[in-house]
């Protein structure tokens, strides 16, 4: 199966991403922080506003698809010494079909066509399947980021990297 990039530049864009984000967001996050602080990011952090204030500032937003169905979506920004891989969700449906290999492959070769030699994400403490994945791809754990983000809500991240290798 091969999985297709859709770019995200335009508020049209942004508002379908968005539906797409509102669907994979609760069933991800509600068992892990609770629907309150997932509907407060959903209104904050991930807001169509948000999104398209990210995009104007540097960030790079795709919406994933498989047979032309949006399955999930992913951003990165390029950073001094990294690729930030800010965010990587993929609909609980389509897991396991090896769609999050490719997305992981193609960001291995945006670091070298942008001469960076790791890669660094943030992972929720508690999101068991993805820090799974992000170690069966040779992710390291650098550490604990706590971030407050308003009305009393936190992340609790792990910082995660990978070295790249030149090919």
């Amino acid at each position: 199966m091969k999985l297709q990039r859709q770019k995200i530049e335009t508020k049209e864009e942004v508002e379908e991403l968005y539906h797409v984000i509102q669907r994979i967001w609760p069933e991800v996050f509600t068992p892990i922080i609770g629907a309150e602080q997932v509907a407060y990011m959903l209104r904050t952090y991930q807001s169509p506003e948000n999104i398209f204030s990210e995009i104007s500032n540097g960030a790079n937003y795709f919406l994933l698809k498989a047979e032309g169905e949006p399955i999930g979506y992913t951003a990165y920004e390029v950073q001094e010494e990294v690729i930030y891989l800010s965010k990587i969700y993929l609909q609980d449906s389509v897991r396991g079909k090896g769609y999050s290999s490719e997305v992981f492959d193609w960001y291995e070769e945006v670091a070298r066509k942008n001469h960076k030699k790791r890669l660094r994400l943030r992972v929720n403490q508690e999101n068991k399947r993805a820090i799974e994945v992000y170690i069966h791809r040779q992710f390291v754990n650098k550490g604990v980021l706590i971030s407050p983000i308003g009305e009393g809500f936190e992340m609790t991240d792990y910082v995660f990297e990978k070295e790249i290798s030149e090919k």
